[in-house]
């Protein structure tokens, strides 16, 4: 009922991510564990039921009473967690993680979440706990679920931290005895440290506790084992056979809300239901629509782009998915879609969501007197505001060459070298120095790319307009080679070909950077005539 969904990285992934309040989220739900998994650190052996009256037999001892308990006693409850093991990444997720950070050992994946490796083997991610302590954490807890950990000093490692070295005894200090009945001579005195209030869970599923109350507004509902659940808002697909239950407690999900929630707790997003034949009853996936916050998608696979600009593309194509500021249920679908297309390689049946190039709006140029030179100029890179740009990080090395040469034929292998790590196909460089350009592709879209190269000082590109292709400089052949040349002339004839200005941009405000911008194609007027 889903598209197959690319992958996360565990998380994600995720940083020490201090929880905080969704204003109108509904209460965390707790990651609990079966009632036979015994706590961290603790004898395994499991607790005896106690006997009802007239049992004899040794197997089963006589019930626990709290007595004694002085009036200063301080309770702090304590909730049992899972064996460390329960935590650990899966091997397919560590290859995605950077190494570990020389001063912390954290390996660091955004800024929100930080991995670490464990002495004894592992990787898990982590999360602070009320008392601002270090616990391992699964990507689904609102809060850290796992044993408290430290790092080893003097090393790269962490380790699960020794229940008795919690500072300040936080642990319930109480003092429980077994009652002595008539037939049992034997007395037991509990070991404090071990006793503690502890909450265990059946392992539901969060999205089976969002019934909608009865106060609840008359929205779009579905009901699945007879509970009713509210929907999200179809969009302009009502009749599309995938719809979304949400949490009761959520209002509405725009783009920073719904990054907030997959970065804080992703089993609280949306959840896709279908209907099942022959009865057409309601189903829910098993399987939750995103496994990171829309803006590691980007990040995953347009792994050059620049903060800014991941961040304007992945609000500009949630806001395309949904066709508006609020996400739909045919918008989710949309998203997911896409990101599995960028996975699979298959073709993408929405280009505009699926290449960030296209999604780039076109700008506006102007010609001088005389109509010999146009100009444009540049948007500026603030991370206000619509997308109008893409930028792009260089590489050290390759950006260092380029400021020691400012070679056209440079500039070529430059921008090819960052747009083939996006994941794009560049017809090799023509040797031409003189009005670099490039010819681009991309496997799931049908479009074509002209891209001319500048070296930009301040705002504004200037260029020169010649009045026909005579000129041999000036000549799309001499600019990007014979096999270059017949795709942007077949592409120009179907309406495929997509025009971009590019290059390199010095400002003496800002760092140097390397952008990409649209205009349009009147510069490749006379196409048909060469």
């Amino acid at each position: 009922m889903s598209p197959k969904r690319p992958i996360k990285p565990g998380a994600p992934t995720a940083t020490p991510d201090t929880p905080f309040a969704i204003p109108d989220a509904s209460p965390p739900f707790l990651h609990r564990l079966p009632l036979n998994i015994p706590p961290h650190g603790t004898d395994s052996t499991p607790i005896a039921q106690p006997r009802t009256p007239g049992q004899s037999s040794p197997d089963h001892p006589a019930p626990l009473e709290i007595i004694e308990l002085p009036a200063d006693t301080h309770i702090t409850p304590v909730i049992a967690h899972a064996p460390i093991e329960h935590f650990f990444l899966p091997p397919s997720q560590l290859s995605r993680l950077p190494p570990p950070d020389a001063l912390s050992g954290f390996r660091k994946l955004g800024t929100q979440r930080h991995f670490v490796d464990l002495q004894e083997g592992g990787t898990v991610l982590l999360g602070i706990d009320p008392e601002n302590h270090y616990r391992a954490k699964l990507h689904s807890d609102f809060r850290p679920s796992g044993p408290r950990v430290e790092r080893v000093e003097g090393t790269l490692f962490w380790r699960v931290k020794p229940t008795d070295e919690s500072p300040g005894g936080s642990d319930s200090r109480l003092t429980i005895k077994r009652v002595r009945e008539a037939h049992d001579d034997s007395a037991e005195v509990i070991d404090p440290k071990r006793t503690s209030t502890s909450t265990s869970s059946d392992g539901t599923d969060p999205w089976k506790q969002w019934q909608a109350s009865p106060q609840q507004p008359s929205l779009e509902t579905i009901e699945i084992d007879g509970t009713r659940f509210l929907l999200l808002p179809r969009g302009t697909e009502p009749d599309h056979p995938i719809v979304y239950i949400k949490n009761p407690e959520h209002r509405v999900y725009d783009f920073d809300y719904m990054e907030r929630i997959l970065d804080t707790d992703l089993m609280q997003q949306p959840r896709g239901a279908i209907r099942i034949p022959p009865a057409n009853q309601w189903e829910v996936d098993p399987n939750p629509p995103f496994q990171h916050p829309l803006k590691q998608y980007i990040t995953t696979y347009f792994p050059q782009m620049s903060k800014t600009s991941t961040n304007k593309v992945a609000r500009h194509q949630f806001f395309l998915a949904n066709d508006g500021e609020m996400a739909t249920g045919v918008g989710l679908t949309r998203l997911r879609q896409t990101f599995n297309d960028w996975k699979s390689g298959n073709s993408a049946p929405r280009p505009t969501l699926a290449d960030p190039l296209l999604m780039l709006p076109i700008l506006p140029t102007s010609s001088t007197i005389a109509g010999l030179v146009r100009t444009l100029d540049l948007p500026d890179t603030s991370p206000e505001g619509p997308l109008q740009r893409l930028d792009f990080d260089q590489t050290s090395r390759e950006w260092d060459y380029f400021k020691t040469t400012q070679s056209g034929f440079d500039l070529k292998w430059l921008m090819a070298e960052i747009l083939n790590r996006q994941g794009y196909d560049v017809f090799p460089p023509a040797p031409s120095t003189a009005f670099p350009a490039l010819v681009f592709r991309r496997k799931n879209h049908s479009f074509v790319f002209f891209i001319s190269l500048h070296r930009v000082r301040g705002r504004t590109i200037h260029q020169r307009l010649y009045s026909g292709p005579d000129a041999d400089d000036a000549r799309l052949n001499t600019q990007v080679g014979y096999s270059a040349l017949q795709e942007i002339l077949q592409a120009h004839a179907e309406k495929r070909l997509v025009c971009l200005k590019g290059g390199s941009q010095i400002l003496a405000s800002q760092p140097d950077s390397i952008f990409i911008v649209r205009e349009d194609e009147s510069q490749l007027g006379t196409l048909a005539s060469l």
